[in-house]
């Protein structure tokens, strides 16, 4: 500094501010666009009709005087044909868009509906019409749960999962309950006719979704589904989706003939108390699947799973709510939770197949576990068919459990 020249400070230069969107973290993606409340809305009334089926077993039982085995081999009809024609429809919804499967599965799953309102005796035509339920199923499941995926932003799938199957769980509580009231004060033809009208609502409300462009699969319907099926994670949920499908099934098939033998009429509380719970786990919860990770939720909930079917058997002296109830918390978290950890990787051109393999490979369980358990049934009782069930289900959490780290860890 020079004698006599004052000297002159100058201040540091102000930061720029950062602009508003590098300062701030964005808010997070909302969930219920207008096209995903638009999608359940449609789905609610496919919910409805699949739903009404739920008390099929006693239909099966009341009106037709069937035996478990005869039970048990109907079931296995519809949900071994899902097993089929699921994956397939995965990968021809990623072919050829989503919307379109949608409106024609609902329009099938009418068409079945009111099929069963000239059923009188249990013959070829009840397994015609379940396997027409079951590519109706088959479409509306694929398309539906793929648009649902396209919709949800990718922080928040394992929440927009719950959600989606809410639409058939929401009226896992209304459907049942309705369809006895209406078939002791009309007949099952009208109950089953109703569901006709919903899934007719259901195809006309979907002719306005919108679909999502974006890349579609055009890899050749086989190779694609066995190149998804193949990778090691996939594999490892598949058998654990597959284990559970037996123990689920088995609850959800053998309460009914099991209440009906200890002279429970109404089945209702089981299937509102078991739908209640799925609900508010998955609309007061739901986010946290996501935040606590999608297999540590997977793994809490297949613990508590376990202990379901032993629930079951307390059924003559607990009722059937608390089973129902107990279902719906450990079926509500899992279910989602573990599709949340098949998604884990798959390019959204892969969502349909990866949906498709994963509810495939859950029917497959639901096939096996009808036919093998109702026999089971007519030989040693249905205590023994909820123990069976309860140790697929321990069986099925250690296979996820024992997963390798470095999978854990995706």
């Amino acid at each position: 500094m020079r004698r006599g020249v004052p000297s002159v400070v100058v201040p540091p230069a102000a930061p720029r501010p950062a602009p508003a969107d590098a300062s701030r973290a964005a808010p997070p993606a909302p969930l219920l666009s207008r096209g995903f409340a638009a999608l359940l809305v449609a789905q609610v009334g496919f919910g409805y009709a699949f739903s009404t089926f739920l008390v099929l077993p006693k239909f099966l039982v009341v009106a037709l005087h069937a035996t478990p085995r005869e039970i048990g081999l109907v079931t296995a009809a519809h949900n071994g044909l899902v097993v089929v024609l699921v994956p397939l429809l995965g990968a021809l919804v990623d072919r050829h868009g989503r919307r379109r499967f949608l409106t024609a599965g609902a329009l099938l799953m009418a068409a079945a509906a009111l099929g069963f309102t000239r059923v009188d005796s249990l013959g070829p035509a009840i397994y015609a019409l379940r396997a027409l339920q079951a590519l109706a199923f088959a479409m509306a499941y694929a398309a539906g749960s793929a648009l649902a995926v396209d919709e949800a932003p990718p922080e928040r799938v394992a929440q927009a999962i719950g959600i989606f199957g809410l639409t058939f769980l929401s009226m896992n509580a209304v459907a049942p309950g309705v369809a006895e009231e209406v078939s002791v004060r009309v007949g099952w033809p009208a109950a089953f006719a109703l569901a006709a009208l919903a899934a007719l609502l259901c195809a006309a409300l979907s002719l306005r979704l919108r679909e999502r462009t974006g890349a579609r699969s055009s890899e050749p319907l086989l190779a694609g589904l066995l190149g998804v099926a193949r990778r090691p994670g996939q594999r490892r949920v598949l058998a654990v989706i597959a284990l559970v499908g037996i123990g689920f099934t088995a609850v959800f098939v053998f309460h009914q003939p099991f209440a009906e033998a200890l002279g429970i009429a109404r089945l209702r509380g089981f299937f509102a108390a078991y739908a209640g719970v799925v609900i508010a786990v998955r609309t007061g919860f739901g986010g946290l699947i996501d935040r606590a990770g999608a297999r540590r939720a997977a793994l809490a909930a297949l613990a508590l799973y376990v202990a379901v079917p032993l629930l079951a058997l307390s059924i003559p002296h607990t009722g059937l709510a608390l089973t129902g109830a107990a279902l719906g918390l450990a079926h509500g978290i899992l279910y989602p939770a573990l599709n949340a950890v098949a998604l884990v990787g798959a390019h959204p051109a892969e969502r349909g197949r990866v949906m498709a393999l994963y509810q495939g490979a859950f029917q497959a369980g639901g096939t096996l576990g009808p036919v093998a358990l109702g026999h089971l049934a007519e030989r040693a009782g249905y205590g023994l068919v909820f123990l069976a069930a309860s140790a697929c289900l321990a069986l099925a959490f250690c296979v996820l459990a024992w997963a390798p780290r470095a999978r854990s860890a995706a």
